[in-house]
């Protein structure tokens, strides 16, 4: 009897760690190949699981996809910093990898030649980073300022990650990374 009743609890940590395999997978694969061309055996195929299994749990790419991009958008990243520090501290948490941490802009970059996935990412990308991040700004000019950031933290990773340039490339030099720290700070301080 104490076995039966264990049964279902291991079936739900199979079928979590089954979810989490694929939504891992996933997010490399979307990392690395974008939205349009990818393929769902690519992703089952990282994740060692059938491909059944993506409609099973998530009812299909697309939705996948969103599963993806609203694990990896989290404002906190920049919310929680000082804002005191802010201009050094976001460009820092930029430049240095957080083991585990997924840079969603590759992911947002690859929905751009699907519309489904388009407006997915979009809808994601103002719900979960623009409102909440206008919000910690809290004055009028926070929709603006939430623009500010993006734009400049779009450009800087867009360069740093997707299309490499020797000033971006491994260290930032170091009057370029000046100008972005007092550029983010100044975005918290107008």
């Amino acid at each position: 009897m104490a076995t039966g009743a264990a049964e279902p609890k291991n079936k739900t940590r199979d079928a979590d760690r089954t979810r989490e395999a694929i939504l891992k997978a996933a997010q490399h694969i979307f990392t690395k190949k974008g939205f349009v061309e990818t393929g769902v055996r690519d992703i089952t195929d990282r994740a060692g699981v059938n491909q059944a299994l993506v409609s099973r749990y998530f009812g299909g790419k697309l939705k996948l996809f969103e599963a993806v991009l609203e694990k990896v958008l989290d404002v906190r990243i920049v919310t929680e910093l000082d804002k005191e520090n802010f201009g050094k501290l976001v460009l820092a948490n930029f430049i240095l990898s957080t083991p585990g941490r997924v840079n969603p802009l590759p992911i947002l970059l690859g929905a751009v030649a699907d519309s489904k996935a388009r407006r997915i990412a979009l809808r994601l990308l103002h719900d979960r980073i623009f409102v909440p991040f206008s919000v910690w700004f809290g004055s009028e000019e926070a929709e603006t300022r939430a623009a500010r950031f993006m734009i400049i933290s779009t450009g800087f990773l867009t360069y740093r990650d997707q299309l490499p340039l020797p000033p971006f490339a491994d260290e930032v030099h170091p009057s370029l990374r000046q100008w972005l720290e007092a550029e983010f700070q100044a975005i918290v301080e107008d």
